[in-house]
């Protein structure tokens, strides 16, 4: 039964005892759960500030009415409230529930500051919900956890203290509370999934076995702890192999396949990439080992992401745009130019340790790529240099050797990125390419 103490208790339960929260955030929609969870975190009495956000997704005519309401209800409380209202595309090839959570969650990480504790109104109803859709989307143990009671969420706590209770629990606790709420006609749509199962196949469930939303809770609850089992594994996997942006090739090879797929989820996790799917996991790690054994320099390429097999390491490089410059980019002394793509961005500047004559950069530089082919007499050698054979000296990486800036003077090279000046080009107290802000490069 949900009481008073309820969230209390679960606070000093779940939470660390040394994490005071600064402030209280309630993401309120105006419904049951949200009504009974800020009603139940004002009667805490606590001396810390309380704060609703409400996200009108604007897809209902009763819109407007619902953000008037939760403003009355927040103020009847003294509780500070910020509405957000945000537009959602119902076309949206992940479907229009997927839509609105993630336009909400936008909605609301704009309010939050580092030690917040966000708090979302999700009760075991809901759990039940979600695990059956993630089981008809053929989900790993992550998504049959279901949702998380407690995690970090932008330098804050995000927290589901209602978890632990049913919609029928929420009911009692609002109606003994004489509390008032909003009920979405929508919810009664069966086109949409969440609302399908909630409608029609839980209570058939129900039926047929009681109290089957704690059955399913207790699986959510096995799930999670295989779920932390497994991070527990890939964290002593990635700390003996390397980190997230690049692992030891043998030490991964030597790995059984469940802890290699492990691992690789982790890492895409940590990054905050979507997995591949199931098959595209399979036959990517085939590929993987049939690089590795054969020390083959090529890559994997997955959604987002691409993974390199380069000097004994795989590399987990973001897959980005850069400047392609069809149509000519010049740069010119103390001008600023944004390369775009976490490229950084170039400057010329005089300097006394500078390289390149005056007289060509107040002309302007062409700012190019690297097509193959090209050559280049640094500084201090005797003899011109195929590009190639430079990058490879370096160990400039592969997948960069394509994206690392090239300035040109009437089509010839005057200096590749900040690495290597021509010598034809070159003039003491002329000007430095300052390259900031780029990315590693070797």
């Amino acid at each position: 039964m949900f009481k008073h103490d309820s969230i209390a208790n679960f606070i000093n339960e779940n939470v660390d005892q040394s994490y005071s929260p600064a402030r209280y955030i309630i993401a309120f929609s105006g419904g049951l759960d949200s009504s009974a969870l800020l009603h139940n975190i004002v009667y805490l009495k606590e001396k810390k500030p309380i704060i609703a956000i409400h996200v009108n997704h604007q897809i209902s005519e009763y819109s407007e009415e619902w953000e008037n309401y939760c403003r009355d209800a927040a103020k009847s409380y003294g509780v500070d409230i910020y509405v957000e209202r945000v537009t959602i595309d119902r076309n949206s090839p992940d479907g229009i529930e997927c839509e609105m959570r993630k336009k909400r969650y936008r909605a609301i990480r704009k309010y939050i500051h580092k030690g917040d504790c966000l708090m979302t109104g999700h009760h075991r109803d809901d759990q039940a919900e979600t695990l059956l859709l993630s089981m008809v989307r053929g989900s790993g143990e992550d998504g049959l956890s279901g949702i998380k009671p407690i995690q970090n969420y932008y330098g804050a706590l995000l927290l589901r203290p209602l978890l632990n209770f049913s919609r029928k629990d929420l009911q009692l606790y609002a109606e003994q509370n004489d509390l008032k709420w909003i009920e979405d006609p929508s919810n009664k749509d069966n086109s949409i999934d969440r609302n399908f199962l909630r409608n029609d196949i839980l209570p058939r469930l129900e039926n047929r076995w009681m109290s089957i939303d704690k059955r399913f809770f207790k699986v959510t609850r096995l799930a999670l702890e295989s779920s932390e089992r497994s991070i527990d594994l890939a964290t002593i996997d990635l700390n003996k192999l390397g980190d997230i942006n690049r692992i030891d090739a043998d030490g991964f090879s030597m790995l059984s396949q469940n802890r290699r797929r492990n691992l690789l989820r982790y890492i895409l996790k940590r990054r905050g990439i979507e997995c591949p799917t199931f098959n595209q996991m399979m036959d990517g790690i085939k590929i993987l080992s049939n690089l590795i054994e054969n020390k083959k320099n090529n890559h994997l390429e997955w959604p987002s992401i691409d993974i390199y097999y380069y000097d004994e390491k795989l590399f987990f490089v973001e897959q980005s745009e850069y400047i392609k410059t069809k149509q000519k980019i010049k740069i010119f002394p103390d001008k600023i130019l944004e390369l775009g793509g976490n490229m950084g961005k170039l400057t010329l500047s005089p300097s006394n340790k500078g390289n390149i004559s005056p007289e060509i950069a107040k002309l302007g530089l062409d700012v190019t790529y690297r097509i193959g082919g090209e050559k280049i007499k640094p500084i201090g050698r005797k003899y011109t240099h195929k590009l190639k054979n430079l990058f490879q000296e370096k160990k400039i990486y592969p997948w960069m050797r394509g994206k690392i800036p090239i300035l040109k003077y009437k089509n010839e090279l005057v200096c590749v990125g900040n690495l290597w000046v021509a010598e034809k080009f070159h003039k003491q107290n002329g000007f430095s390419l300052i390259w900031s802000d780029k990315p590693e490069i070797n």
